[in-house]
């Protein structure tokens, strides 16, 4: 439930109403309208697997690192509107809620990352089953 706040406040305040129209100099160096899209699609893979409390769904890393910054970012524009929009789904207060988010996912990115650096470290060569694997696109 804690990404479903944190997607439902980004989608609480489009972008247009922050006067950044998609395609903008605004857009293209702020990522606004990136933000927001990532937030739909993710509250709408949250709701075609009828996620609730604690289940689980998968969220790639990037995808929930930018959901993060953008809640962020969004969280202090309207305080009353994002508790209003916030406590229906988790009654912890959004930056809280936000910034363990924040910790979990960079957790979860510097696990990955020590994961591959073990599996793969400096001067590795796959082998040629590797290399066929990737090829044909089998690999995991």
């Amino acid at each position: 439930m804690d990404w479903r706040a944190a997607a439902e406040l980004v989608l609480a305040f489009p972008p247009l109403s922050q006067k950044v129209s998609r395609g903008s100099t605004a857009d293209q160096q702020e990522g606004v309208w990136r933000g927001w899209e990532n937030a739909r699609v993710i509250r709408n893979r949250l709701i075609a697997s009828a996620a609730a409390g604690d289940d689980t769904v998968g969220v790639a890393v990037d995808e929930a690192q930018l959901l993060v910054d953008t809640a962020l970012q969004v969280a202090d524009w309207d305080t009353a509107r994002t508790r209003d929009i916030v406590d229906p789904i988790t009654h912890e207060p959004a930056l809280a809620l936000l910034t363990r988010l924040n910790r979990e996912v960079r957790a979860t990115a510097q696990a990955a990352r020590e994961r591959a650096d073990a599996a793969y470290p400096d001067g590795y060569e796959p082998t040629e089953d590797e290399e066929s694997e990737a090829w044909r696109g089998t690999g995991g």
